[in-house]
């Protein structure tokens, strides 16, 4: 265990959702913070990434409500970079050896399954998703959402890199620092709104995550810091709510708004303390898995619906189905030797 003023998380910060100890038994743990301001399991960021998750996995769906969850992609991208900056910083070599297995393993292997599927939809109906994207399918994948996996390889190696550039510098300082380009990241994308360009490449998404990335930077840095702690974190949270709501103001932004009520809920998670059930731990564990396969179950989901003689499902009961679908292959995978690519 690291020391009292180390934030860690056993179930990956890496990840926007948990991801599996990498021990024999394969147990999935919650995120941790141990520092004198915020101390104990953060089980408040397993609810939250858990109800992030389900939020996108309904959105791509088709469930109703998307308008009211807008705040699940940067959530989730503010506690993968707020975890990741908590730990200790790897050697170069070893961050990347590290977050290529997690990340960029699972991310081809996908790539390999969701072309497989677009390839027999070429065969029988002439569609392509390299006609749709050309050259740029290998920087998203095959599947449009498979771009977040290089998005976090690329995050989680700047804030490895972040942190041995930065170890004796003042934490507060730093936090203020990182908080402060969030919010620059976000008056700039406010201006002319690059990150509503084509849906089909990866740029408009990887800008819609990149305040996220120093965000999270600031918030993480500011829970490890028995100095700064919880009265840091909630004033910086409170900060960046104000600052986001003049920006979404004054430049009729959006985006602006989802980070600061991601920032808001992100503070209230690590502030929530409990110990929490284990199959609240079991089930967040799946979240990758569940990120990964949710797409084809949909597919799946979909074709039969629209093919079997049933009454057809309202969007929100096809949204039900994939959620649930998607956790149970999730449960089915991790007890074969496909376990490491969920």
């Amino acid at each position: 265990m690291r020391s009292s003023n180390q934030l860690t998380a056993r179930s990956s910060a890496a990840m926007l959702v948990g991801r599996r100890d990498a021990s024999s038994d394969r147990t999935r743990t919650s995120a941790v913070v141990f520092d004198a301001g915020i101390q104990g399991r953060v089980a408040g960021f397993d609810v939250l990434r858990l109800v992030a998750l389900t939020a996108i996995v309904a959105f791509h769906a088709g469930a109703p409500g998307a308008d009211y969850t807008a705040w699940r992609l940067p959530t989730l991208a503010i506690i993968s970079a707020s975890l990741a900056a908590g730990r200790d910083p790897r050697s170069f070599s070893g961050q990347v050896r590290k977050s290529a297995s997690r990340l960029l393993a699972p991310w081809a292997f996908w790539c390999g399954v969701y072309g497989v599927i677009d390839l027999s939809l070429q065969l029988r109906l002439g569609v392509s998703i390299v006609d749709d994207l050309g050259a740029r399918v290998l920087l998203t994948g095959t599947s449009v959402h498979l771009w977040y996996l290089p998005f976090a390889f690329t995050m989680m190696l700047f804030i490895n890199v972040s942190r041995r550039l930065t170890t004796r510098m003042n934490p507060g300082l730093f936090s203020g620092m990182a908080v402060a380009l969030a919010l620059l990241a976000l008056a700039a994308l406010a201006v002319h709104k690059p990150y509503q360009g084509d849906a089909g490449t990866p740029g408009p998404q990887w800008l819609r995550c990149l305040p996220a990335v120093f965000l999270g930077l600031g918030m993480g840095t500011a829970m490890r810091q028995e100095t700064l702690g919880r009265p840091a974190l909630v004033g910086l949270a409170l900060a960046t709510a104000a600052a986001c709501g003049a920006i979404a103001a004054g430049l009729h932004d959006e985006l602006a708004l989802r980070y600061g009520l991601a920032a808001l809920l992100v503070a209230a998670a690590a502030s929530w303390r409990f110990d929490p059930p284990q199959w609240l731990t079991a089930t967040v564990g799946m979240g990758m898995g569940v990120y990964l396969v949710h797409m084809a179950v949909h597919r799946v989901v979909y074709a039969l619906a629209n093919r079997l003689p049933t009454p057809d499902l309202t969007p929100a009961g096809q949204g039900l189905v994939v959620i649930v679908l998607s956790f149970a292959l999730v449960a089915a995978l991790s007890r074969t030797r496909l376990k490491r690519f969920v």
